[in-house]
């Protein structure tokens, strides 16, 4: 997709740069985050290197492991992929596909108005209603898991993907579906063999930006995930109590604030998770304008 050039008229527009100086501030401000926790980080890779990654054990003073964290990190998002991305992409190609616009904008809009929802909620219910609900069915001690952090984030993750997702579908141009019809192709067989390919880059883009925002989430992850700084044993037990990094760095933050080697293993987790974070954004981002350029 080709854009315009800039023109002398559009250099002498205030609006230009008005919003020129915004998208600046913008990019100032996310540079300056990662400067400052680079710098933060820095004591820590100079005195354990790469072991802070792989280290096992948070005891301190002066030696932290983040593994534990990371590996918390990983195994609710994933846990939160496997349970909210088929339900996802169902509901976006029954939406996007067989509803008719009125219910389509009906949805989209609860959809929409879910994905923003603040996360002390969905923390509030994972906690009352959640947690109890898997120590019951799975006859647990505790209910307070990797595994509940995972299905709770699969909650809230699930608006954000079926509404990206949507988008994607509908962007695919009516023409193909027309053509496919003309074959003798019926509305389903579209949907799943002409329009789901064809929206697929936008579909994982949608995918990366929810996972993304499940990497991130604090609090209703501090609130059912069990606190513990440990890799269940066996490494698979998705029923033992983790700690991922954000509900790490929730639960520490404060009482570390201002500096000591604490503190700065504290920020060296937040680079870890922003690198995450930003990774899973860029490609999210990639595929959303690969889409759209096709």
């Amino acid at each position: 997709m080709k854009t315009a050039a800039l023109n002398s008229e559009d250099l002498r527009s205030p609006m230009f740069w008005a919003v020129s100086a915004s998208a600046l501030t913008a990019l100032v401000a996310g540079l300056g985050l990662l400067g400052f926790l680079i710098a933060e980080s820095v004591p820590v890779f100079q005195r354990q290197g790469l072991s802070f990654l792989t280290g096992a054990e948070w005891f301190g003073p002066d030696e932290f492991g983040a593994w534990p964290m990371i590996y918390g990190s990983l195994a609710t998002a994933f846990v939160a992929s496997l349970f909210a991305l088929p339900v996802a992409l169902g509901s976006a190609v029954y939406t996007a596909e067989f509803l008719s616009p009125k219910p389509r904008l009906a949805v989209k809009a609860v959809m929409e108005y879910l994905a923003g929802v603040p996360g002390i909620v969905y923390g509030l219910l994972g906690m009352t209603l959640l947690a109890q609900w898997v120590r019951n069915v799975f006859d647990l001690i505790d209910g307070n898991s990797i595994f509940t952090a995972g299905l709770l984030l699969a909650i809230m993750i699930l608006p954000t993907v079926t509404t990206l997702s949507e988008d994607a579908l509908r962007a695919v141009p009516r023409r193909y579906r027309e053509t496919a019809w003309s074959l003798g192709m019926n509305r389903v067989a579209t949907a799943f063999c002409v329009s789901l390919p064809m929206a697929l880059p936008g579909i994982c883009g949608a995918v990366f930006l929810g996972v993304g925002r499940a990497l991130g989430e604090t609090v209703a992850v501090m609130l059912v995930i069990g606190g513990l700084d440990r890799v269940p044993v066996p490494w698979f037990n998705l029923f033992a109590p983790g700690q991922s990094i954000p509900s790490k760095l929730g639960r520490e933050a404060a009482e570390a604030l201002g500096g000591g080697y604490h503190w700065h293993a504290l920020m060296t987790l937040g680079l870890v998770l922003f690198v995450l974070a930003l990774c899973l954004s860029l490609a999210g981002r990639w595929f959303l304008t690969r889409q759209r350029s096709a």
